[in-house]
């Protein structure tokens, strides 16, 4: 394959068609075995091919041995033989990748710098006219609410003489804005004339006087005020019209409604949230700021309540998607070492003293935790084993796993660690550590899934669970009379209903 040295030309012999055949030709050479003459023929033709294709480095490495010139450079299309000096293909002249420029006539850069000139004394004529103009403008417009003389540049003691007797006068004041002219008509008994006036007439009309330059005071202030305050809701609706909207972060005062944190954050009330906010915050050393410590707790509450993604909380609270982040994994730790305590396993005496009767109608007064699993959403691990260990077959979904015990008052009692959604309900009961908090003639209260009568009677208690045909038409008269027990205080059992928070709360310690 064969390309041409002119830049920007492009041929290559590889793509040459039958329909059009270029030809390439190689840098003369000098030839000096052939005399003289045409060794100096052959000298000069190299030296202007050289300078037709622009290559002026052979001075060091001869680059040109091996270079070629395609026939689009060449107006007959081939390079004319060495001895016909005369040739205008004697040196390629066509197409050889530099810029032609026009012919310039003489004189022409003087008249084009003789035109930029004109063009700049233009614009400076422009320019003084329209600040001429800018400054006759201001002299002439004048304001839109005169004030009048001041009090003190008026010599209410000096009575001229006017050489005309007045003896009513009708006072007019005018606006210069546009719109109703107030007409102020008092009869004011003025008498002037040339002849000398006693001192008591001077007083009087001096106090005429002034009582009329505070009349025409109190107008021209009232009127003001008046302009000043349509001006102002002008502007107030003006900016209400186009202004941007402002919008505000929610704070303390939004969620001071009962059914703004039920919905929000699945604690009962807003007396609830406060408590935790206090026991929890002073022990959250970073904090945002552009936040307050309640708007970050709220965040934290809000993503394990409601499983919002983080962007849109930083949408919401107009902070950074990292800003968010960063709360999180700071609160989430401060709730786990401030609120871990609440989940305690209580005292058997405590227990029975408290047993709401509907329990001991039941049972008696031994139901010592009602227990039961959920499984919380994740996403699919990158980890083959992971992935399956995972794999919820109930759910149809990666999940994780984790038993929480309740007491029959409805309190937390026990929160085990998060176990693959894989993982059984029964083995996971007997060994995240359950059945080392059960004492000898403790009753446990389970769902049909958990068969772990057999360890909990190695620990001396009693499973109670609802009773199940196992294949059978109908169940035992002694099965419906236990299933009637248990019907009883179904309301307890079915904790995820009473108790909403206990979801986000089992998050926040045990998998985040």
């Amino acid at each position: 394959m064969v390309l041409c040295i002119i830049v920007g030309c492009g041929s290559r012999s590889d793509r040459n068609s039958d329909r059009e055949k270029i030809s390439f030709f190689s840098i003369p050479k000098v030839v000096s075995n052939q005399g003289v003459e045409h060794e100096e023929l052959t000298v000069e033709r190299r030296r202007l091919w050289i300078a037709a294709i622009s290559r002026g480095d052979t001075t060091t490495k001869d680059i040109l041995q091996t270079e070629r010139v395609c026939g689009r450079h060449f107006v007959s299309g081939r390079a004319a033989p060495v001895w016909d000096r005369y040739n205008v293909d004697w040196t390629p002249t066509l197409n050889l990748g530099r810029k032609e420029y026009a012919y310039v006539e003489e004189g022409t850069k003087e008249k084009l710098q003789k035109k930029v000139g004109e063009r700049a004394v233009r614009a400076k004529e422009r320019t003084k006219r329209g600040a001429e103009q800018r400054v006759e403008a201001a002299a002439k417009r004048t304001p839109q609410n005169p004030t009048g003389y001041r009090l003190q540049d008026i010599d209410l003691t000096k009575v001229e003489d006017v050489p005309l007797d007045v003896e009513m006068a009708d006072l007019t004041i005018s606006s210069e804005e546009p719109g109703p002219v107030e007409t102020l008509t008092t009869e004011l008994p003025y008498v002037f004339s040339s002849k000398p006036v006693s001192r008591e007439s001077k007083t009087s009309e001096t106090q005429r006087e002034s009582k009329t330059s505070e009349t025409q005071r109190e107008s021209k202030t009232s009127e003001t005020q008046g302009e000043s305050k349509t001006s102002g809701t002008q502007t107030d609706e003006f900016q209400y019209m186009f202004g941007e909207p402002c919008y505000q972060a929610p704070n303390k005062d939004f969620y001071k409604s009962d059914e703004k944190v039920r919905f929000y954050t699945g604690l009962p009330s807003y007396e609830v949230l406060m408590v935790i906010f206090d026991h929890v915050a002073p022990f959250v050393t970073r904090k945002s700021q552009s936040l307050d410590s309640f708007q970050e707790l709220m965040i934290v509450l809000i993503k394990l309540r409601l499983n919002v993604p983080l962007q849109d909380l930083a949408y919401t609270f107009q902070v950074s998607l990292a800003t968010v982040s960063r709360i999180f994994s700071t609160w989430i730790v401060a709730l786990d070492t401030r609120l871990s305590c609440f989940v305690s396993w209580p005292e058997r005496e405590d227990l029975w003293r408290t047993m709401p009767m509907c329990f001991q109608y039941a049972f008696g007064r031994k139901v010592t935790v009602i227990i039961d699993c959920f499984e919380v959403f994740i996403a699919k691990p990158t980890n083959l084993l992971a992935r399956a260990q995972t794999f919820s077959n109930y759910k149809q979904h990666n999940t994780i796993k984790v038993l929480i015990g309740i007491t029959p008052q409805g309190s937390i009692s026990f929160v085990s660690e998060a176990w693959g959604g894989r993982t059984s309900d029964k083995f996971l009961t007997e060994n995240c550590g359950f059945l080392d908090k059960l004492l000898p003639g403790d009753t446990v209260l389970a769902d049909r899934g958990f068969t772990i009568d057999e360890s909990v009677g190695l620990k001396q208690g009693k499973l109670v669970i609802p009773a199940f045909t196992k294949g059978k038409a109908q169940l035992d008269p002694i099965d419906v009379e236990k299933s009637r027990g248990i019907a009883s205080v179904r309301s307890t059992l079915s904790y995820k209903e009473l108790f909403p928070q206990t979801t986000w709360f089992v998050v926040s310690l045990k998998y985040h």
